[in-house]
């Protein structure tokens, strides 16, 4: 089930959603931590080469929202990004093995629901704050050599 969302018109999202993935959702959630945050081809490598169960489930899901998103004209494909992974708890099947004394032991079956959320990334000019944005290593460098010019004097 695939879903497109989009929240007014200069942040718009693209969802998809697997449901039932057979697989515990804390299984799921190592994978989903690997790629949250990073630009989608970025989590598309890191999902290829990844060996866990639900990295080729989770590549499908992505894949499946950068289909959406394509479906839009107005969209910057390159700059999509991951911005929400989740791997929620679905269904647990319950069953039981008969052991040994007229024993019997729960045999629970857990699955996940998976779904990602692509989003455009903001661009530099909107995102900068005048000098807040620098880097550490920036600011360090202008305020030693602000103290060299004020020590020669």
């Amino acid at each position: 089930m695939t879903k497109t969302t989009s929240s007014g018109e200069a942040g718009k999202s693209f969802r998809a959603v697997h449901r039932g993935a057979p697989m515990s959702p804390r299984k799921a959630r190592y994978v989903a931590d690997l790629i949250r945050g990073k630009p989608v081809g970025e989590a598309l490598d890191t999902l290829r080469f990844c060996t866990k169960r639900a990295a080729p489930m989770l590549t499908k899901v992505v894949l499946s929202a950068l289909a959406n998103a394509q479906l839009d004209d107005s969209v910057d494909h390159n700059r999509l990004h991951v911005v929400e992974v989740r791997a929620d708890s679905g269904p647990t099947a319950k069953r039981f093995k008969i052991r040994a004394r007229g024993q019997i032991f729960p045999l629970l079956s857990r699955y996940c629901h998976l779904s990602v959320v692509l989003a455009e990334r903001e661009s530099k000019a909107r995102r900068s704050r005048g000098g807040a944005d620098r880097s550490r290593r920036a600011r360090v460098d202008a305020s030693r050599k602000a103290q060299e010019t004020g020590s020669k004097e």
